[in-house]
């Protein structure tokens, strides 16, 4: 019988795991991440044990802290997070040429040329599950399957810390509740469950376009590892909400320079080029402004990037006449590679580039600019950084 070789690992509360890892005294505790209970801002994760308090990421600090006043709040050390990633993505391409990472907690590892040096496929999935969480010090949940959605909801149904093979790639998806399957969004589930229709396998029969759609393309039937088409558009993102709303221009342009000091070394050390940059406001009665525009060239350039950020952010504080809440940055169309006019001037990038290996030899706050100096005031400084109370940050 044909092996499943496309297996899918999944950190469980990835960031709570970490402060468990460093800290053993909270296992078993409920891990909140995101800051402190009494401040405004949002969960980013969740131990399982929190969540058996009804506390899940997205939800309101305070919230959180209704549903759980036993729950030990942190507000989480994101370089530490990205180190642990960097240290378990490591650790699956020991076993595997071909891995893709998801995001900072999951990965695809592609397993059809391991059949060569392994006898059993699900033997080398228990390996790889013991070495990660030996060597890493953090539990994992594990789907091995014939393409990336069968891995996928096959590590949901293994969460937490098991791993579940799929023999059946069809029949397994074709049982599954329509709400477990990515792409179905909750309009569109709401029509289908008024028509009656729960299960993939209803779904084919009763609209079979949809079906086609949605389903069909991720159910792979043949004996290679399938090819993916990275979407051309990818953004990386950092965004705080203040502990009070800021009235202050100088102070909200302090935050904002911080947040993209911190896309700019972020962008150089994966070797990333930005092509176009937006500013995200939320004012203190909660209404949330985007602004975006193109960015000269593609680029990682701090300079470059900021001129184009404090216009944004000029402009969208124009809107209403209140204290901001919240400010955020994006940058979008992601390239490894680009083509450059002979007569583009590089010198932005090569100070940004200095800077960061000042930065990573010293630590980040070794050097700031002058507007980022004005959060410490506020805010305790690190080595690794400014402690922004609700810091967030998103791929």
């Amino acid at each position: 019988m044909r092996q499943p070789f496309v297996l899918h690992v999944d950190i469980d509360a990835f960031f709570a795991a970490v402060e468990v890892m460093l800290n053993p005294s909270l296992k078993g505790k409920p891990v909140i991440i995101g800051g402190m209970p009494d401040e405004r801002g949002v969960v980013s994760t969740a131990s399982y044990e929190a969540r058996e308090y009804g506390v899940h990421s997205g939800m309101a600090l305070r919230t959180a802290a209704q549903k759980c006043p036993q729950g030990v709040f942190l507000r989480g050390r994101f370089h530490v997070y990205s180190q642990t990633s960097e240290r378990f993505m490591d650790v699956l391409r020991r076993f595997s040429p071909r891995v893709e990472v998801a995001s900072v907690d999951e990965a695809y590892v592609d397993l059809s040329g391991m059949r060569y040096l392994h006898p059993s496929v699900y033997d080398l999935a228990h390996k790889i599950k013991s070495t990660v969480e030996g060597e890493i010090g953090v539990r994992v949940s594990m789907g091995l399957g014939f393409s990336r959605l069968g891995a996928k909801l096959a590590t949901e149904v293994a969460k937490p810390g098991n791993i579940f093979f799929v023999r059946d790639e069809k029949e397994f998806i074709a049982n599954l509740a329509l709400e477990k399957i990515p792409g179905i969004g909750r309009h569109t589930l709401l029509i289908l469950h008024g028509l009656g229709i729960r299960r993939v396998k209803e779904l084919r029969t009763a609209y079979p376009a949809i079906w086609k759609r949605i389903i069909a393309p991720h159910i792979f039937s043949g004996s290679g590892y399938p090819d993916r088409h990275e979407p051309r558009t990818k953004s990386f993102s950092r965004e705080t909400t203040f502990p009070e709303d800021i009235s202050d221009r100088d102070l909200i342009t302090a935050h904002l320079a911080y947040l993209l000091d911190r896309l700019s070394v972020y962008l150089i050390e994966n070797k990333y080029y930005a092509g176009r940059i937006e500013v995200k406001v939320r004012f203190s009665d909660f209404s949330t402004f985007t602004k975006r525009m193109s960015l000269d060239f593609p680029t990682y350039s701090y300079q470059q990037m900021w001129k184009r950020a404090l216009f944004l952010l000029s402009e969208l504080i124009k809107k209403k006449k209140l204290a901001l809440r919240l400010v955020g940055v994006k940058v979008e169309d992601i390239s490894k590679q680009r083509d450059l006019l002979p007569f583009v001037s590089l010198k932005d990038e090569n100070i940004s580039t200095g800077i960061t290996d000042v930065k990573k030899r010293f630590g980040f706050s070794a050097i700031f600019t002058a507007r980022e100096m004005l959060l410490e005031k506020i805010y305790p400084v690190e080595k690794d950084g400014v402690v922004l109370k609700t810091a967030s940050l998103t791929k």
